[in-house]
């Protein structure tokens, strides 16, 4: 598939690069078509690509022992799938990629990347920007596990849904299914399905896939109240101004 220089000027991670540094790029990368289900890599693979995602949505986890899925991520377009792994010059992937929808990425050889990474400044400092932002999120996770029951952890997710896909508070639909959100959450899908009816006498009307955010102050007291980080909190920040400008 052909990249156009249009397209990854729109990605965050290569908007900031000069023309002659986009010509470069392009003609060292690819794009490529990913049905639902496919694997990017696996666990123990050799790291040969560094992967963006373009479009649609890719799933990052690991299997316990007991073939259990641990979902660790949820990358949407704009984010890259293992720039931890080559910012450390690791060899082999250590979780597994794959498609929850059909989706598009830009493919760069790691190779090459290593090699000329040092010449992107924009690229370079983006990337580190990006592992700054997953070790704070980490962080504030750990912090939830500890802290927060389960329904204020699904409240919490559904409101970093609404911030990152933009949608409208007063009623979206799951972009994932229940199974993977209580994977990502690190819950049992049975405890998962109790939060959910939960959340109806804190401000959120859960019906089937339907979310509806029916009083975002009351949510607000419910999760932001106690949690450390709310005024830093984009999603924190995103419903109450909706909720202002309503």
């Amino acid at each position: 598939m052909t990249i156009k220089s249009e397209a990854l000027r729109t990605l965050p991670l290569f908007s900031g690069l000069k023309k002659d540094e986009n010509t470069l790029l392009i003609e060292n990368s690819r794009m490529q078509n990913c049905e639902r289900g496919t694997f990017l890599f696996m666990h123990g693979d050799m790291i040969t690509n560094f992967y963006v995602v373009c479009r649609g949505t890719v799933q990052i986890f690991r299997e316990t022992p007991d073939g259990h899925e641990v979902t660790s991520d949820l990358l949407i377009a704009g984010d890259s799938l293992n720039a931890d792994e080559i910012m450390t010059k690791q060899t082999t992937h250590n979780k597994n990629a794959r498609a929850v929808d059909d989706a598009v990425l830009l493919v760069i050889p790691v190779k090459w990347m290593q090699e000329n990474l040092s010449n992107f400044d924009h690229m370079a400092a983006h990337l580190m920007a990006n592992l700054t932002d997953r070790l704070h999120s980490a962080q504030i996770e750990a912090e939830h596990q500890s802290t927060m029951s389960a329904t204020q952890i699904v409240a919490c997710y559904l409101q970093r849904l609404c911030m990152l896909y933009g949608f409208d508070p007063e009623g979206f639909d799951l972009p994932y299914s229940k199974t993977l959100i209580a994977s990502r959450l690190r819950i049992e899908l049975e405890t998962f399905s109790r939060a959910l009816k939960n959340l109806r006498g804190e401000g959120i009307d859960v019906d089937g896939v339907h979310v509806s955010f029916t009083d975002t102050k009351k949510t607000g007291q419910f999760v932001c109240d106690q949690c450390s980080l709310c005024e830093d909190c984009p999603a924190h920040l995103f419903l109450h101004k909706k909720a202002a400008q309503g």
